[in-house]
């Protein structure tokens, strides 16, 4: 009897056990969806280097080329007087070139491959100065001529058609083995070639104010075929006489470019390629003005013009700025 009641209680026990754990599975059973992530990011890489090459972009001397001076043991064609310092100013003269200057000229190097779109700019600040002989009539320093009364003297005069800035300007551009020149492609376009009055060594600063301005849409296609792989190329002359060149480049592009300035000051027309338009008192069958106008340019720097017109200008100053800018 006593067994067949504890059978009984342990049955009783089971069977709420039982129900006390379907009760427990019912309260905490139920549909689950989990998803799980997460977000890494590094900052992009920007990696540009620039740098400016060399030592001087003029010279207080430079190389003679004629043969029979080289030939008697010259070695410079000029050198500048030095000052009470015992310095030299830097001078240009006509057949001087950045060529002829060791280590010499001016290069602008711009290195890496960033992960943003990049804008890189090569500036002239404004406040620059050009060496120019204003359109109008001179005295001709180049030879003596008799007046009425039979007395020699500087007396006769040449006229200047247009504007005289003999210092002209090139850019270069290099990547690896292949270096262009804006002179050089500039000649695939007539009308800048025209502009540029066939002058092989490029443009005067001068002149560009208005060239560049005329032809910017001709000069941008030029910089496009100069700088593969670059974006809205853009040369511009700013109201305050500052100058740009300016080009952009998407992410991940290779900017591994050198950008040159060269300048020459012709000797003659035939190195020059090109005749200064003008005519002379003496002779009126003259077109080329060209050593009429050097010859006063180097006597009014020396102090033989007492009084010079407005408008002359015997110094060439410029500042250059380098800049690579993230595009937003």
């Amino acid at each position: 009897m006593k067994k067949n009641k504890m059978m009984r209680i342990a049955s009783i026990l089971m069977v709420a056990t039982l129900i006390t754990t379907c009760a427990i599975s019912g309260t905490f059973a139920k549909y689950v969806t989990k998803a799980e992530g997460e977000g890494q990011a590094r900052v992009a890489k920007w990696g540009i280097v620039l740098t400016m090459e060399g030592d001087k972009l003029f010279d207080s001397k430079y190389v003679a080329h004629d043969k029979d001076y080289l030939k008697a043991e010259g070695e410079y064609s000029v050198i500048a007087e030095a000052n009470e310092d015992e310095t030299q100013d830097k001078v240009v003269a006509p057949g001087t070139h950045s060529s002829d200057i060791e280590n010499g000229g001016f290069k602008a190097t711009v290195k890496g491959t960033p992960e943003v779109a990049t804008r890189y700019t090569l500036s002239i600040p404004a406040g620059w100065t050009d060496i120019v002989l204003p359109a109008g009539t001179y005295t001709d320093y180049t030879q003596l001529v008799a007046d009425e009364n039979g007395k020699l003297g500087y007396n006769g005069t040449f006229t200047l058609a247009k504007d005289y800035a003999p210092v002209k300007w090139d850019i270069k551009v290099s990547k690896g083995d292949t270096t262009m020149s804006l002179t050089q492609v500039a000649q695939s376009k007539p009308e800048l070639a025209a502009a540029m009055g066939g002058d092989k060594y490029g443009f005067s600063a001068t002149d560009a104010k208005t060239i560049v301005k005329t032809y910017a849409d001709a000069l941008e296609e030029l910089i496009l075929t100069m700088v593969t792989g670059a974006r809205n190329p853009q040369f511009v002359v700013n109201e305050d006489g500052s100058i740009e060149l300016s080009m952009d480049f998407d992410p991940n592009k290779d900017m591994d470019f050198t950008f040159e300035l060269a300048w020459a000051w012709a000797y003659d027309t035939e190195e020059a390629g090109v005749e200064i338009a003008g005519t002379s008192s003496v002779d009126a069958e003259l077109t080329d003005v060209r050593d009429m106008a050097d010859t006063y340019l180097g006597n009014a720097i020396a102090g033989v013009i007492a009084e010079l017109p407005d408008g002359v200008s015997t110094e060439l100053s410029f500042s250059f700025v380098a800049t690579a800018t993230q595009i937003d």
